[in-house]
């Protein structure tokens, strides 16, 4: 029996930084690019540079030259620790993880893996690209913005993952997770970089028209046999649930007070996911599907059901 909350935090494991100039090509005690090709390029300008950090399980150290299966998270500063979490609640990932690895409910199939994966923690960009434009929204989107944030992920990030940390470097080691915009982000990287990822997991997905159309033409070419995970709150008219206008618990965290929980959002996501859904359907695309009613749209109701994502993309194959 496996049940939140779980524990918040690194639980046994441990933290690398890396630096802008050892991802982005950017110095941040000079503020300035390495190189004149890096401040020229197109990611410059659309890519604020940032620290990316990455979680080692505790195995790591312990499991000698054991490799591990890597997830990229989106919105990562949102994904341990609650005290970095912009609301005050963080999806408690690591402590997810360590406790499905207790109870031995993870599995690579292969002797040389360790159950426990590397987490890339990838934040989101704070600030407007102009005003009124989120650059989180941008870059998790559908245009030019998220096709560089896709292609930084997987042409500029992953080999330098590969090459620092034991990784699986096939594509069925890699996946990538996140909620709301975060989802759509990880839907789309895994469309766009098929070859070099195995698998997605969209919790509360903000799924963009252009993305439902990638899965619509390309669907069967580009996602088959691949690890999708999809899951959602929101009202639920069959069940007759409603999602609440309040909920005290979004109100006594630390910080943010004045979030509102977003009650109503998982339930207007609702036609995009039921899309995306039908043409997975339509192609025949296995997935996972999983639907909380009354569920909210916030990091506190999503770490209540984070286990759930981490076992269909690293769990037991039956």
């Amino acid at each position: 029996q496996l049940s939140p909350p779980f524990p918040n935090g690194l639980c046994g494991g441990s933290l690398v930084v890396l630096p802008p100039e050892q991802t982005y090509g950017y110095n941040e005690e000079d503020n300035a690019y390495l190189t004149a090709a890096s401040s020229g390029d197109a990611t410059s300008i659309l890519l604020p540079p940032r620290p990316i950090s990455v979680w080692l399980p505790p195995s790591y150290e312990a499991s000698g030259r054991k490799r591990h299966r890597v997830i990229y998270v989106h919105d990562g500063q949102n994904a341990i620790d609650d005290a970095d979490s912009w609301t005050g609640s963080s999806w408690r990932m690591a402590g997810a993880l360590t406790r499905l690895a207790e109870r031995g409910a993870l599995d690579t199939g292969y002797d040389d893996v360790d159950p426990l994966p590397i987490l890339v923690l990838l934040p989101s960009a704070d600030g407007d690209f102009v005003p009124g434009m989120r650059r989180r929204h941008l870059e998790y989107g559908e245009g030019v913005h998220g096709e560089h944030h896709a292609d930084f992920i997987a042409e500029r990030l992953m080999p330098l993952i590969n090459d620092r940390f034991r990784t699986v470097t096939e594509a069925e080691g890699a996946m990538a997770i996140g909620t709301s915009m975060g989802g759509q982000a990880s839907l789309h990287l895994l469309l766009r970089h098929p070859t070099m990822f195995g698998g997605a997991a969209c919790l509360s997905p903000a799924f963009q028209p252009a993305t439902i159309a990638s899965v619509a033409t390309s669907g069967p070419d580009l996602l088959k046999n691949k690890n999708i995970y999809i899951d959602n709150g929101g009202d639920d008219e069959n069940a007759n649930v409603r999602v609440p206008m309040f909920d005290l618990f979004d109100h006594i965290t630390p910080k943010a007070q004045w979030n509102p929980g977003y009650f109503w959002l998982d339930t207007q996501l609702q036609p995009a996911i039921d899309a995306t859904r039908a043409t997975l359907d339509f192609h025949k695309v296995e997935y996972c599907y999983r639907k909380f009613p009354g569920g909210r749209h916030n990091e506190r109701e999503w770490a209540k059901r984070i286990d759930l994502p981490l076992i269909h993309l690293l769990g037991k194959k039956k």
